[in-house]
């Protein structure tokens, strides 16, 4: 107990992010984070938020612009590039068995430049580093989105060009905070918060992708279509795969609603970049289903989150003799609004394996705001699969 009080206090002086809880935005807007951000915090979504997102980043509040008056308006940039800084530090440990503690320092680190490009153009790019195996550091391209958005009466219709190296194709427009998209995610050990993450964490693989996304957004509902490939870089002779989501996203009393639904299917192929070798194929076969509902009991704010997954056996995400399923349910109050906030969930998963197959956990954390874009966090995951140690991730982020 210590020795985890002793870590907190250095983390007090360490840095973390999430992708999309960026200043970038609040400066854009002239507002400050929660404006955008829930009462679990960043990178969770409120109405607003989905609304800014779903402009494809475009809204400008008080951000000026440089403008070509007498040809129209011809030319319409913001007269500041929107540009942030993240770093991601942290103490992890029993998630890598070969491992007994780990001192990430750190975890990630990037830039991001995000916002709008013209009225109905956005941009969200992220140049990170990431450490290999043997510890040397690589910076590289992680994401990009561009999205182009129309509004249509009450709609905004977008057409997403995006490449992610880790978000999958719900890269291309997703607005839940349970998981749906991992950089929705509100606890950091997600695969124990969300059933799409632990899909993603059985298979001991992050979830690249690269495509072209459609979707038709509301206050009320959403739907996206993406065409994409799960991988990074350079490919040809691609044959994509399918993801759609829909979601109805309403306002009951003062409760924010989420309840939304996810499909991957078909099989994409691509050359190898050895072309004596055959196609490689990637095949797709998954769904998930979400639920979320942030308000507050008895002036308390209080939040419920709960996921279902399911990825067929042989596919890239359960290479498994068995399908890989997973259900959770994840609580969270907050007794200082804004400031001090607990969590609690419960996983019942199946790994796909034929022998101790099943992979259930309990959760626990704690989440305490410095700032609007500083928290501290810890959680604690019990895994009650006898060859899975218990959890400990110890974070301490901040967005600027």
């Amino acid at each position: 107990m210590l020795k985890m009080l002793f870590l907190l206090g250095i983390s007090l002086v360490t840095f973390v992010t999430n992708a999309y809880a960026i200043p970038a935005f609040a400066r854009q807007m002239g507002i400050s984070c929660n404006a955008c951000h829930s009462q679990n915090g960043f990178p969770a979504l409120n109405r607003f938020g989905r609304s800014f997102k779903a402009s494809g980043f475009t809204m400008v509040g008080a951000q000026k612009s440089i403008s070509d008056d007498q040809n129209g308006k011809f030319l319409s940039l913001t007269d500041t590039l929107n540009l942030s800084f993240n770093v991601k530090v942290g103490y992890v440990k029993g998630s890598d068995p070969t491992k007994s503690s780990e001192i990430q320092f750190p975890q990630d680190l990037g830039f991001m430049i995000a916002g709008r490009v013209a009225d109905n153009i956005g941009i969200f790019t992220e140049i990170g580093y990431e450490a290999e195996d043997n510890n040397s550091p690589i910076f590289q391209l992680s994401t990009v989105i561009l999205p182009i958005v129309y509004q249509v009466s009450d709609y905004t219709l977008g057409t997403v060009l995006y490449r992610t190296s880790e978000f999958g194709p719900a890269a291309s427009y997703d607005t839940l905070a349970t998981g749906s998209i991992a950089n929705g995610q509100t606890l950091q050990a997600a695969s124990a918060a969300s059933a799409q993450s632990y899909i993603v964490d059985n298979a001991g693989a992050e979830a690249p992708a690269e495509g072209v996304g459609f979707y038709i957004a509301s206050d009320l509902w959403y739907g996206v279509y993406s065409a994409y490939v799960p991988t990074v870089g350079t490919v040809s002779g691609v044959s994509p795969a399918s993801y759609a989501s829909l979601a109805y996203t309403p306002q009951v009393g003062n409760w924010d609603i989420g309840i939304g639904g996810q499909l991957w299917w078909g099989t994409a192929s691509r050359d190898d970049a050895n072309s004596s070798l055959p196609k490689i194929e990637d095949k797709t076969n998954q769904f998930a289903l979400n639920f979320q509902a942030m308000g507050e009991v008895q002036t308390v704010p209080t939040s419920l989150f709960i996921t279902y997954a399911n990825a067929k056996q042989g596919t890239i995400f359960a290479q498994t003799p068995n399908n890989v399923t997973a259900a959770t349910v994840v609580g969270e109050v907050a007794p200082i609004a804004h400031v001090l906030m607990f969590s609690a969930g419960y996983r019942v998963a199946n790994n796909g394996q034929n022998t101790n197959s099943s992979d259930n956990a309990n959760l626990f954390a704690i989440k305490y705001f410095y700032k609007e874009n500083v928290q501290c966090q810890l959680n604690y995951v019990i895994n009650e699969n006898s060859l899975k140690r218990n959890e400990v991730y110890l974070t301490f982020r901040t967005v600027f």
